[in-house]
């Protein structure tokens, strides 16, 4: 399958024709309407398979294609009675590769990044933290693989369980968003009795919310199968393992920008370097690594020994 590798027009950026046969997909013939109202909320008038084709066509793409969303922004601390303050920036980059299997559409997504200095945003080797004034090494992240989220006409498979399609829509003249969040605890895999210092505690807490924003011109032009699109990324969770915090009270938030990459030749150069010093198939594989990667996972086992 073609991946994202040359300058390329809109189209020929969804384009990865030929590995994969294309199902039939009704065009949306409301979106002429649409636009001549803009001040009206749109999704409102939307059938399920008008939101399954637009959703997709907003977050990737309703033809096979490879997909990157690069994004930046900060890492902050959260402790109660204390202000927030930014500890590192951060750089990701999210590739997704969109396939039609039979009716459904589905997505394997592979991401990594770096924490960054404050002052340059340059990838940290070490860093101070500021709580507990001990010199770490930051866990830069990698995880995804093994595991493909299903879309479908009533909404997003998970096992026998459908859940339907946000239809929260917002529109603003020309501009369209979404709003999706969610949150959920579970027992921390880095358990406080075995990495006394590395653990945030028994259980980890998560909560994330995300703003999609795409021109409407293009979010409902159905001669286009996939559109531009940014979005605004805040999440607070337990403190993460390399900060070593000791089940201190407080979080971490991060708080990025981020938007769908048309060239890869897009994506800064510190991103690039990074990614081909630490996963240099990135680009070049449509899978670059088998199985599933996750942050806990990975941190247990390439840091044995430093509980």
């Amino acid at each position: 399958m073609a991946t994202l590798k040359h300058k390329m027009n809109r189209r020929a950026f969804i384009n990865a024709a030929g590995a994969l046969p294309l199902v039939a997909l009704p065009t949306l013939g409301y979106a002429a309407n649409l636009l001549t109202n803009t001040n009206n909320f749109p999704a409102l008038k939307m059938s399920n398979d008008d939101t399954f084709k637009t959703y997709i066509r907003f977050m990737g793409s309703l033809e096979p294609a490879t997909i990157y969303s690069w994004f930046s922004g900060y890492l902050w601390g959260i402790i109660p009675n204390e202000a927030p303050k930014p500890l590192t920036t951060l750089q990701g980059l999210a590739k997704s590769n969109w396939r039609i299997e039979g009716e459904h559409i589905t997505k394997e997504s592979f991401d990594l990044g770096f924490f960054g200095d404050l002052e340059t945003g340059n990838v940290l080797e070490s860093w101070k933290n500021p709580y507990t004034n001990e010199t770490v090494k930051p866990f830069h992240f990698m995880y995804g693989g093994g595991h493909k989220t299903v879309y479908t006409p009533q909404g997003i498979k998970s096992g026998e369980n459908i859940k339907p399609y946000k239809t929260n829509w917002i529109q603003s003249g020309n501009q369209v968003w979404l709003d999706e969040y969610g949150s959920h605890s579970f027992k921390n895999p880095i358990q406080p009795d075995e990495w006394p210092i590395s653990s945030a505690g028994e259980q980890l807490h998560f909560g994330s919310s995300t703003t999609y924003i795409a021109n409407a011109d293009e979010l409902f032009n159905d001669t286009l199968p996939s559109c531009d699109q940014s979005f605004f990324w805040t999440a607070v969770n337990s403190w993460e393992p390399w900060l070593r915090m000791r089940q201190r009270e407080g979080f971490v938030m991060w708080r990025a920008t981020g938007r769908k990459i048309m060239d890869i030749s897009e994506i800064p150069d510190a991103m690039k370097h990074y990614v081909k010093k630490v996963q240099p198939n990135y680009f070049k594989e449509e899978t670059p690594w088998k199985g599933r990667r996750s942050t806990y996972k990975s941190y247990k086992k390439l840091r044995e020994g430093e509980q």
